[in-house]
């Protein structure tokens, strides 16, 4: 990563931005792939992104854009990680109960995935997301509450067909 991409956000965003693009992408390698072709998009864009707003706002959609053409393309695969992007330490991995929820909720539609991951994330107010998916905010509130549901919905299915603990 050059100087002008780590000097973009700070480091702790840049994590967040990877964790939505797994969560999107449901492949931690596609991520990696997604992240580091947008982070290398920067520099062609860098006079529209002057402002950590509106560049986070041109990151996140895309971040999207690019998983939502790429996806499929490759399957998901295990490889939730939480850790700092470009950290010299090994990324941690999630819990079982958060790579369940990962493996599920790369499987909603759009644009309830994103907005559930932007939302979640808290990388945005719900009013940047409703802007970025190009909602209105009434919309917004519809598509969160219908991807709650459905990620709900999701999981109580996949607890329902797990064996049941000795």
């Amino acid at each position: 990563m050059t100087s002008l991409q780590t000097n973009l956000l700070p480091n702790a965003a840049l994590a967040e931005f990877y964790r939505f693009a797994v969560l999107l992408a449901g492949n931690a390698k596609v991520a990696e792939r997604v992240l580091a072709e947008v982070l290398g998009e920067v520099q062609t864009q860098i006079e529209q992104l002057r402002n950590e707003n509106s560049r986070r706002a041109w990151l996140a959609a895309r971040i999207r854009e690019r998983c939502l053409e790429i996806k499929d393309e490759t399957p998901p695969a295990p490889g939730l990680v939480r850790g700092e992007v470009g950290a010299a330490e090994s990324p941690e991995p999630l819990d079982i109960e958060a790579f369940l929820v990962g493996q599920r909720f790369h499987l909603l539609p759009e644009p309830e995935r994103t907005a559930l991951a932007l939302f979640h994330l808290d990388l945005f107010s719900t009013e940047e997301i409703a802007q970025i998916l190009k909602l209105k905010t009434e919309q917004f509130a519809e598509t969160i509450g219908r991807g709650r549901t459905l990620l709900r919905d999701a999981l109580k299915v996949m607890r329902e067909d797990s064996p049941a603990a000795p």
